[in-house]
């Protein structure tokens, strides 16, 4: 079966799916000609995995919606830059209700905020009524659920998994496939890395705060999940934890590979641009083990391209992150979501989420995460032979890591403990000799000065 910006679907008139969802068209127009304009904000050049294939994906949605609803004028507000660029962009936006889109998509790493500011719709009775939400796990609807009430649909999600080099493995004397069991089997593998491939990077493991909130999930993140005590936000004192065994577990690990050099330069793991760079460096054979997201392998898809590399699967490896030691569960990755939200005070509220609606539908959820680099976020489109034949054997293995993986607390100070954690773990890939009690203090300040010292524990 081909993508849906292959096949150019299109869906049932607007009668139909209006019978389907019990969604009755909310707004009228005074003459035949006169359109309502439906405002929908994106990324343009930061997700999906390539611009080109972001802008077919979105243009088809178009084509469909406005084919459904003849009335009905999509209109793109198309968000250029990174991930910073484009949350300042869409907090812009919404402090007018003139220049507020109808529809936007975010990252989940930040939507704690949004809900926040009272920026986002409940979606409570539209999810409600709908299939394909029941399908989703509760990771997922987690993501986007905030006091009980649920602000946001996911359409792809990104899971995190370990990438290895199968040449530079079989020079240190590692057989394949193979799997680490703990953290020591890690750096074990990389110091033999090291001592065989020295114009090789032994481990990549990002983090830094160039990133913003996202660097967290693509390195720190992974590590806490595998540590002995995973916390970030204690539900049951309502408090952050800035210090605990976790905590200094990540830093020390850091700390170790850093001062080894077994790390990738430091001006490659803490640059704003981390989240792009392995999947070049591994098909130039330049990194033995990668900490990395499913949209790294599928930069090399010839879809994609960026780069091409249509004989990956004989050169990499992949193999779930090990916990600490080796302890149930015993397999780390984190959940990063992009969602679809509605703005509180849209004047469409049932056409935008008819858009959400179609969106979900199964040929365009699937056009979505093969052309743009994510897993679906409903389990039976995960594990649909379309998507993981796609790109074999990547795909199939980072949908299985959707149950397992683990997203951040949904809470509008998250990315200030995020941040505090990106600088004590910055501190101690710059400065390795830093002790941990100086790199966690760096957190301890940060969230402290943000939030208070009743907003903030010590689990030690």
């Amino acid at each position: 079966m081909a993508s849906t910006v292959r096949r150019r679907c299109v869906a049932p008139l607007l009668g139909a799916a209006a019978l389907l969802f019990g969604l009755a068209p909310t707004s009228k127009v005074s003459r035949a000609d006169e359109k309502i304009i439906l405002k929908v904000a994106k990324s343009s050049d930061f997700v999906p995995v390539t611009p080109e294939a972001g802008k077919a994906w979105w243009d088809e949605m178009k084509k469909q919606f406005e084919a459904e609803h003849p009335n009905v004028e999509v209109q793109y507000i198309s968000i250029p830059g990174s991930y910073a660029d484009l949350e300042n962009k869409m907090s812009l936006l919404f402090r007018s209700r003139s220049t507020a889109p109808d529809v936007a998509e975010i990252s989940n790493l930040d939507i704690g905020p949004w809900v926040a500011s009272g920026y986002f719709l409940k979606l409570n009775d539209y999810v409600a009524k709908s299939a394909w939400w029941a399908d989703f796990p509760g990771s997922v609807k987690a993501e986007t659920t905030l006091g009980g009430d649920v602000y946001a649909v996911s359409h792809g999600e990104n899971t995190m998994a370990l990438f290895y080099d199968f040449q530079i493995l079989a020079k240190a004397g590692i057989q394949t496939p193979w799997q680490p069991k703990t953290w020591d089997d890690l750096l074990a593998a990389a110091r033999k890395i090291k001592a065989t491939s020295p114009k090789v990077w032994p481990l990549w493991v990002s983090t830094g705060t160039a990133q913003g909130v996202f660097g967290v999930e693509t390195g720190p993140g992974v590590l806490l999940l595998g540590s002995s005590d995973p916390m970030i936000f204690d539900t049951a004192t309502k408090k952050w934890v800035v210090d605990s065994v976790g905590i200094r577990q990540v830093i020390d690990f850091y700390k170790k590979a850093s001062s080894e050099g077994l790390l990738a330069p430091s001006s490659q793991l803490l640059a704003a641009t981390a989240i792009a760079t392995p999947p070049v460096e591994m098909a130039k054979g330049n990194i033995g083990l990668t900490l990395g997201g499913n949209w790294f392998s599928d930069q090399w898809t010839k879809t994609l391209c960026a780069p091409c590399w249509a004989d990956a699967s004989k050169h990499i490896g992949l193999a779930n992150f090990p916990t600490r030691d080796g302890q149930s569960p015993d397999v780390a990755s984190t959940l990063g979501g992009w969602d679809l939200a509605i703005y509180a005070k849209t004047k469409h509220p049932d056409l935008a989420w008819q858009f959400i609606d179609l969106t979900q539908r199964k040929e365009n959820m699937l056009a979505c995460d093969i052309e743009g680099g994510w897993v679906p976020p409903v389990k039976s489109l995960a594990s649909d032979p379309e998507f993981a034949n796609f790109a074999p054997p990547y795909r199939e293995l980072f949908a299985k890591l959707l149950i397992h993986s683990v997203g951040i607390p949904s809470d509008p100070n998250y990315p200030i403990w995020a941040m505090g954690m990106l600088q004590a773990t910055e501190a101690a890939v710059l400065n390795p000799n830093i002790s941990t009690d100086d790199a966690v203090q760096k957190l301890v300040d940060y969230v402290t000065n943000q939030l208070g010292s009743d907003e903030v524990e010590k689990r030690k």
